[in-house]
C-alpha cells in the first residue's frame, strides 16, 4: 500500500533521477538501515540514505549488541520479539545467503534480590510470557548449571531467557545496508544532513554538504544527534544525551562466547554482562550515565572508580575475576526520553517527516522491527507493532511510557 499523498517512483522506473526520491533516510546505523532494507522490500519505494560518517559509525557501533526481551513494557517485548526472529534468522529474512548478524544464542539471565525489585520481576515475566516470549523463573541450582561461575548467595528470583543472546552491530547493520542496497536503495556516507526541507508545512527534501535532494518524506534516524536535524521543526525537543562507559575483563579462564548473559538488578547502576570476543567479558552499565551538552563533545576517558566499582561487583557475582585484567574500554551515547523509551514515527507538525531517536540504550536489540514498523507507517500500512504509545505527543499529553525499574535501559 502507498501512503496517502505520496508519488511513488518504482524501482527501475526511468524517470528516477540521481537526486530526486521517494525516501531520504538519514543515518546509516542499525535503525536507519533496517528502515532503508523495510522500505524498498515492502514498498518498493525509492530511498536514499545519507550519513555524515560510514555505515554504522555512529552511536551503533558503541553498542554491546544485547538482544532480550525483558521489559516491563508489552510492546517493548513485542518489538523484540519480533526482532529476535530477524536476527536469529538473518539471511533467511533478508534473502541473502552471505550476510550475517553474528548472533550468539548464549541465553539471558536476569537476577534480583529480596523486595520490591523481586516483585517486579516475577510480575514481569509473567507479562512477557503472556504476550509470547519464552521467559520464565529457574532456580539457583539450574542457574549454575548454565552458568557453573555464578555466585547466588543475595539472590531471591532468577529469570531465564533460552532464546536471547549478542549480536554484532557492524554485521547486522551492514547486512541490512547490503540487502537495501539488492533492492536498489542509494546508498551516500561520507554526506553530512545539514537541514529538512519543508514548504507549506510539507518535507519537501533533505539539505546535505553534496547538495539537495528532493523527497516527499525523511526519517530522522540519528539518535543522540536528532537535535541539530529536528531544530525549528520540533520546539523544545525532549532529549538529553548521556555518556556511557563500557569495559572488558580478562579473568583466571577464558569466558567461553556462550556462557548466558547476566542482568543484574542488584547493582544500584544495574549492571549488565556478557561474553567478547578473546574469551573477555563486557560489562556495562542500565543507569542514567553522565549528561553531556553534545555526543560529540564526550570525554573519552575512563574513569577508574568505575573500573574499580564494575570491577568489584563483577567479582562478587562470577568465581574466577578476583584478579582480573581490564583489557579494554570504550565511551557510547545514549539518547534519553523523559520516560527512557523512544519516540517513533511521524511527527504531526510536518507533514512527511518521520522521527525514531530517544532509545536509551534500547536501541539496537528493537532495530530490526522498529525498522520495519517505521517502514510500513511511512507506507500507510499497519504496523508490526502499534506506535501510537511512542508518538512524540504523549510528553505533551502526559502519557508516558513508565517501566517498573526506574529510570535506566530495561523499561
Amino acid at each position: 500500500m502507498e501512503a496517502e499523498g505520496l508519488p511513488v517512483t518504482r524501482m527501475g522506473d526511468p524517470r528516477k533521477v540521481s537526486n530526486s526520491f521517494d525516501v531520504v533516510v538519514v543515518g546509516a546505523g542499525v535503525v536507519g538501515a533496517s528502515a532503508a532494507f523495510h522500505l524498498a522490500k515492502l514498498g518498493g519505494v525509492k530511498v536514499c540514505v545519507v550519513d555524515r560518517g560510514p555505515v554504522c559509525g555512529g552511536g551503533t557501533a558503541k553498542s554491546c549488541a544485547i538482544v532480550r526481551s525483558h521489559y516491563s513494557i508489552a510492546t517493548n517485548t513485542l518489538f523484540t520479539l519480533a526482532s529476535l526472529e530477524m536476527f536469529r534468522n538473518f539471511q533467511d529474512y533478508l534473502g541473502d545467503g552471505e550476510v550475517d548478524s553474528g548472533f550468539v544464542n548464549s541465553g539471558y539471565l536476569i537476577v534480583a534480590g529480596e523486595g520490591e525489585l523481586a516483585g517486579r520481576l516475577k510480575a514481569n515475566l509473567d507479562m512477557q510470557a503472556g504476550v509470547g516470549a519464552e521467559t520464565y523463573e529457574i532456580d539457583k541450582t539450574e542457574a549454575k548449571r548454565l552458568h557453573p561461575g555464578l555466585r547466588l548467595d543475595d539472590v531471591a528470583l532468577i529469570g531465564y531467557e533460552p532464546k536471547s543472546g549478542y549480536a554484532d552491530p557492524y554485521l547486522t547493520t551492514s547486512g541490512f545496508i547490503k540487502a537495501a542496497r539488492n533492492l536498489g536503495i542509494e546508498l551516500r556516507t561520507d554526506c553530512e544532513a545539514q537541514q529538512v526541507l519543508t514548504a507549506g508545512g510539507r518535507v519537501t527534501g533533505l539539505r546535505t554538504a553534496q547538495g539537495d535532494i528532493e523527497a516527499g518524506q525523511v526519517l530522522l534516524a540519528v539518535g543522540p544527534w536528532t537535535r541539530g536535524l529536528a531544530e525549528g521543526l520540533i520546539p523544545d525537543l525532549p532529549l538529553e544525551v548521556s555518556r556511557h562507559v563500557v569495559l572488558t575483563f580478562r579473568g583466571a579462564a577464558p569466558y567461553e562466547k556462550t556462557t548466558p548473559i547476566v542482568k543484574d538488578l542488584t547493582t544500584a547502576n544495574k549492571m549488565y554482562f556478557r561474553p567478547a570476543s578473546g574469551g573477555v567479558v563486557l560489562v556495562g552499565t542500565g543507569d542514567h550515565g553522565d549528561p553531556v551538552a553534545s555526543p560529540d563533545a564526550m570525554d573519552e576517558n575512563t574513569p577508574q572508580d568505575l573500573v574499580l566499582l564494575q570491577g568489584g561487583q563483577l567479582t562478587r557475582r562470577v568465581e574466577g575475576f578476583e584478579d582480573a585484567e581490564l583489557t579494554a574500554s570504550w565511551i557510547g551515547p545514549y539518547d534519553i526520553t523523559p520516560d527512557w523509551n523512544p519516540v517513533l514515527g511521524p511527527v504531526e507538525a510536518v507533514s512527511g517527516l518521520s522521527i525514531a531517536y530517544g532509545f536509551s540504550g534500547h536501541g539496537f536489540k528493537l532495530a530490526p522491527a522498529v525498522g520495519k514498523a517505521l517502514a510500513q507507517s511511512m507506507l500507510g500500512e499497519a504496523t508490526v507493532v502499534p506506535l501510537e504509545g511512542y508518538r512524540l505527543g504523549r510528553f505533551a499529553d502526559d502519557e508516558p511510557l513508565r517501566g517498573a525499574y526506574g529510570i535506566g535501559s530495561i523499561s
